[in-house]
């Protein structure tokens, strides 16, 4: 059990209309600026601030102070998104604003709905202007998505109020879960610039996973690869950092100007950049009119923000209020995660209109009429906040994997999902195949389901085979060879397994006389030619029987092993080919090897038509060797010439 400073901070992020004094309330609260010179100077927050306190236990709290002019929306998404708790801070001499509006909006978009809010700069109005401003505040909450948030009253100036408002926030923070995020490594870039004698750094507040001193990195989109140097959370040197630390990373191996704000510092060969989408949209119920299919929108995610259009997979508008499955399509790649929260804007950037959570990001366009697709991707969303679900869905979704591509494909961490496909194991929820992929239970259950079923469909196409070759069974069912094997495994004794090949236990080859009459007339056929059969497409001529007949005959008599296909179309009795073995020993005994003309003689005269096919089906057999023009009997060509060709 990690102790309270081991854990990663919570994060309180402040919301609210420019000039309604968040930035010095952060600084009641933990004694830290967090604006920067030049905006004190011109008295308007710009960019994302950064503060912390701690709580009494020695956890810390981190604060994310936002700018609340329209024009930095930007800035706020990218400050807010990831943030445990809100700071709603409403100016008692101004009430609820226009931006106090839209950063609640984001919030409950971003999926912010714990937190406090507070009617600031009280010392600026008299106890009746107090009173109402605070009614105002209270009646705006309901329905908001901090309906049931204390509300406090305080001044930043005075200090008035300060110490109960940091109380109830500590409170607050004690009841967040704050469990390490086991997705790989990935941080959105909010600041890089190069320091003397380190060179590249940048900085952020990691959205998932963790990363070391010496660790390898990628820069996305541009695919940079890098080395972490150094490591600082909250302007402290340490080995590691964490989601949720507001951390700095020394990169070695990046140029500062190579990397900006927009991209993202993560785990190698695990994100990739798309320009397709997939999401779940909310339309905020107060949006302004319905969005059309095909509408051109600002999409903000983390420091991201790009142009993208709008694709509905249904209807050709979005209602205020409804939410759908969309694809947004960026006009450049850009790099998120799957379950990233993200808003949207109008283009031109005047009003946000709603967001929700990215999904995947697709390497081809959803189509509207890919239903399949479409559930799948409601399946992958279902399974996105649990991690253990999301190997279970990969699996169900996607078939077998190994080890190391169902870690990247559910952008988990390595040595996490490891842990996590032990446990499921234990579980019965997972299976591992031979060769170490990994597949769902369900699965496997429902091949062994299907197989019994497959095997009678074959056995009825084929009713003289004793036996099915395990190659053509797998492919009628449709699974790969190690799922095949598994599953009749699981079967037992309702099949019979021989080599390479596979029967229902229940199968038995029932054998008319016709047929028993056709197979002994090939079987002449055969005999009398010897180490000259007729072509298969000459044997009915041979035997007066129609093709058909001659098919069942070749059937029975290869199924009880009595003929042997030496090549494509080219088939021996089994008996002759025992014979040969013995043959090519008789000769082999008088000079050690044998050439092919000698092997001719002693097979009759026959042409290289025969005599080639046959001589390299002895060498697959590894009864002869071949050196350049002569062959050796091996030791195993000789205990067949004893005992014929299946006698090893």
């Amino acid at each position: 059990m990690p102790s309270p400073s081991e854990l990663p901070p919570v994060t309180i992020g402040t919301a609210g209309h420019i000039d309604h004094g968040k930035t010095l309330l952060v600084e009641q609260l933990t004694g830290m600026r967090a604006d920067r010179p030049q905006e004190r100077e011109r008295g308007m927050t710009i960019d994302i601030g950064y503060a912390e306190m701690r709580a009494e236990d020695g956890q810390r709290v981190g604060f994310v102070d936002l700018p609340g002019h329209e024009r930095f929306i930007r800035n706020m998404v990218a400050g807010a998104t990831g943030i445990d708790l809100a700071l709603l801070v409403v100016a008692a001499d101004d009430g609820v604003m226009p931006q106090t509006r839209e950063h609640l909006d984001i919030l409950g978009l971003l999926g912010v709905c714990k937190g406090v809010a507070v009617l600031n700069k009280i010392d600026l109005v008299d106890e009746e202007m107090r009173g109402l401003a605070m009614e105002e505040l209270q009646d705006y909450l309901v329905g908001s998505t901090l309906a049931g948030a204390p509300v406090l009253a305080c001044s930043a100036a005075t200090g008035e109020g300060v110490p109960e408002l940091r109380s109830t926030l500590l409170g607050l923070v004690s009841g967040v879960t704050t469990a390490p995020h086991p997705g790989a490594f990935f941080m959105a870039i909010q600041r890089r610039f190069a320091a003397a004698g380190f060179g590249c750094i940048v900085t952020g507040v990691p959205g998932a996973g963790s990363i070391r001193s010496g660790d390898a990195v990628e820069i996305l989109p541009v695919g940079k690869k890098a080395r972490v140097r150094a490591i600082e959370v909250y302007h402290e040197k340490t080995e590691n950092a964490r989601a949720g630390h507001r951390t700095a990373l020394n990169l070695a191996g990046a140029h500062h100007e190579e990397v900006a704000r927009g991209m993202v510092v993560a785990a190698p060969g695990v994100y990739r950049p798309s320009r397709h989408l997939a999401a779940s949209l909310a339309l905020l119920p107060g949006a302004r009119r319905p969005l059309r299919h095909g509408v051109e929108l600002r999409v903000l995610s983390g420091t991201v923000e790009e142009m993208a259009t709008l694709f509905l997979t249904r209807g050709q508008e979005l209602a205020p209020g409804q939410q759908a499955l969309v694809e947004l399509r960026c006009n450049n790649p850009v790099t998120v995660f799957d379950g990233a929260p993200y808003i949207v804007r109008t283009s031109n950037a005047r009003e946000t209109v709603g967001g929700g959570r990215i999904i995947a990001c697709l390497e081809t366009p959803l189509r509207r009429k890919d239903m399949e697709r479409q559930q799948q991707l409601r399946a992958w969303e279902t399974a996105l906040p649990d991690p253990a679900r999301r190997l279970l869905t990969a699996l169900e979704l996607g078939g077998e994997l190994q080890p190391g591509p169902l870690a990247v494909r559910c952008q988990l961490d390595r040595e996490a999902s490891g842990l996590l496909v032990e446990r499921l194991l234990q579980e019965g929820k997972l299976a591992q195949l031979q060769g170490g992929a990994l597949v769902a239970s369900d699965t496997i259950e429902q091949a062994v389901a299907a197989l019994p079923g497959v095997l009678d469909a074959l056995h009825a196409q084929q009713p003289l085979a004793q036996m099915l070759p395990i190659a053509a069974a797998r492919d009628a069912a449709g699974i790969s060879e190690a799922l095949f094997m598994t599953a009749l495994g699981r079967l037992g004794a309702q099949v019979v397994v021989d080599g390479r090949t596979v029967r229902l236990a229940t199968h038995e080859v029932r054998v008319g006389e016709d047929t028993a009459e056709a197979a002994r007339r090939v079987q002449h056929c055969l005999r009398d030619a010897r180490f000259a059969p007729p072509a298969r497409s000459k044997v009915a001529e041979a035997t007066g029987l129609d093709d058909g007949e001659v098919e069942a005959a070749f059937v029975l008599l290869t199924d009880r092993g009595e003929v042997r296909e030496v090549a494509p179309g080219l088939l021996f009795l089994k008996e002759t080919l025992d014979e040969g073995v013995r043959l090519l020993q008789a000769v082999a005994q008088k000079r050690g090897s044998f050439e092919p003309v000698e092997a001719k003689a002693a097979f009759g005269g026959i042409s290289r038509k025969w005599l080639i096919p046959l001589l390299e089906y002895y060498d697959r057999l590894g009864a002869t060797r071949r050196g350049g023009n002569s062959r050796n009997l091996t030791k195993r060509g000789e205990a067949m010439a004893r005992g014929g060709i299946d006698a090893t």
